[in-house]
């Protein structure tokens, strides 16, 4: 019981306040930035029953598609969301200037009407309203710079510290939303490259979502894309058997840790003491030889500087993207196995040898 407790307060501790729905009205002034930033959102977030363009964290059988042109200030800094006070100013914060509505073939439509043949899928992790995970992933999307189009997938998280073990439900609810995403994305025929990227439980979801596609006999989605996992909030023993469902894809599963994640300890202790992958240890000998046999890269992140819960290293990472030997396509590490980021200058380091040349 002190342990559980202990664990509550520390994500108590690690939680502020939040930003209010009013964020994501368009805000009708001047623009600062007259290139807004549009992130794309398909959630299973119920609409608000008083406020139609508010979505709350109720469960919704049907996908909404949305869209956000954020105005992102000049003076941004790389890492950070220069949240909008009241009244907000474009010149040094994030102001949300537009917002357009979709139905499912409009929003698939609008994805590539300016020519985009890439797309980056983000899924939220755990404790996230909608105006977080939105924010969030346009600082993500902006810093790294990808090109093409950015999506958020939001699944309705009850955005309390105290709501875990809804978040895991909400997530479960979500995953065949999430795979029909993907399916539709792969099924377009103007969408040429997708990079699905899981943060914390957002990662659960991500495996549920590709697992079920592996099931439902869509091996050729699972084909075409490209996965990231970032600080997985995914039991040791669900992963490596949610891995050898999906089975090996072209692009290794790429799976981001860190022994010093505290959130996942946290979320060690609330799940009984089962160790979470997110922690592994990518030098551990059975960890280095399941990570080959299920095709799944393993990289040790730990060396990247980050906050108190060091929790979020998507983020920093998300600034460093130019740098990394896996930012583009047609460059950096294409097979499997447990790597360590910054072990060399800014690049990676297989366990056992140093890097050379993707092959």
């Amino acid at each position: 019981m002190k342990r559980l407790v202990l664990a509550i307060t520390l994500f108590l501790a690690a939680c502020g306040s939040k930003p209010g729905q009013e964020v994501l009205l368009p805000v009708k002034s001047a623009v600062a930035n007259d290139q807004p930033f549009r992130m794309f959102v398909a959630t299973t977030r119920g609409r608000s029953a008083t406020q139609a363009l508010y979505f709350d964290n109720g469960r919704s059988p049907t996908v909404s598609y949305v869209a956000y042109d954020i105005s992102i200030p000049p003076n941004h800094a790389k890492g950070e969301i220069e949240w909008p006070k009241d009244p907000p100013d474009p010149r040094t914060e994030f102001v949300t200037v537009g917002r357009s509505d979709y139905d499912r073939r409009g929003f698939l439509n609008a994805l590539t009407e300016h020519g985009n043949t890439d797309v980056s899928l983000f899924i939220h992790g755990y404790n996230n309203s909608m105006e977080e995970s939105v924010f969030r992933a346009a600082q993500i999307a902006k810093d790294a710079d990808a090109g093409g189009a950015a999506i958020l997938f939001a699944w309705p998280s009850a955005a309390r510290a105290t709501g875990y073990v809804a978040d895991r439900d909400a997530a479960d609810f979500s995953r065949a939303a999430l795979a029909t995403l993907i399916e539709d994305l792969s099924d377009s025929r103007k969408v040429r490259r997708i990079v699905v990227i899981g943060h914390s439980m957002g990662g659960r979801l991500t495996m549920e979502a590709l697992m079920q596609l592996r099931l439902k006999g869509r091996s050729d989605v699972l084909r075409e894309v490209e996965v990231v996992l970032a600080d997985p909030d995914i039991d040791h023993d669900l992963f490596w058997q949610q891995a050898r469902i999906v089975g090996k894809l072209p692009t290794p599963l790429s799976v981001m840790v860190a022994p010093d994640d505290r959130a996942l300890r946290v979320s060690q202790i609330l799940a009984s003491g089962r160790e979470r992958i997110g922690k592994a240890d990518v030098r551990d000998p059975d960890m280095m030889a399941k990570a080959e046999a299920h095709g799944v890269r393993l990289i040790d992140v730990t060396a990247i500087s980050t906050d108190r819960m060091a929790h979020s290293r998507i983020v920093q990472i998300a600034a460093l993207y130019d740098t990394l030997p896996v930012a583009k396509p047609g460059t950096g590490l294409r097979r499997a196995g447990a790597f360590v980021f910054g072990a060399v200058g800014l690049g990676m380091a297989e366990i056992g040898s140093e890097l050379g040349p993707s092959r």
